[in-house]
């Protein structure tokens, strides 16, 4: 009888663990080869016009999966660059739009976490799915962001970001 119980249990718990996992979605994430190749990109769009950068890339969850500090990079924007990387990885919104929106709602700037500097992206599929975040840092603002786009669009992801005009 207590043998019955047990294989009983046991095959609630398998039955119980099948259904949870199968009611899953499967849902894209951001892979290392994805990510280096990010890091790849923004560092080809950096030494094209002379620059310097630290290039950070997060995955959703926020973890880091590629990074680079390119020769004579400020030590400081090792930092700044994985702040407006998990940033962007976090809220889906790049770190310019965030800066924005605190512009309006200055309690923004006390948010834990939350980059309003410029140069930290979304990463997200073409099916507008957020799968992660990259954020640049070493020259301007808008150089930061730029070659964030520019590595993030290399490898056939998007932004989510409006179009410039």
């Amino acid at each position: 009888m207590m043998m019955r119980s047990i294989f009983g249990a046991a095959a609630l718990a398998i039955s119980v663990l099948a259904t949870s996992t199968s009611a899953q979605e499967p849902r894209p994430v951001l892979n290392a080869s994805s990510a280096s190749s990010i890091v790849a990109a923004c560092e080809a769009w950096a030494v094209e016009r002379d620059m310097a950068l630290v290039i950070a890339v997060f995955d959703q969850g926020g973890d880091l999966k590629a990074f680079l500090r390119m020769d004579e990079a400020p030590l400081a924007s090792i930092a700044i660059a994985e702040w407006k990387g998990t940033s962007a990885a976090g809220i889906g919104y790049s770190s310019a739009q965030i800066g924005a929106l605190a512009a309006g709602n200055p309690a923004i700037y006390h948010a834990p976490d939350l980059s309003t500097l410029r140069g930290g992206v979304p990463i997200r599929t073409t099916d507008n799915v957020l799968i992660g975040g990259v954020g640049v840092s070493g020259a301007s603002g808008a150089d930061d962001e730029r070659c964030a786009i520019a590595g993030v669009e290399a490898t056939g992801l998007v932004t989510g970001l409006p179009e410039a005009e």
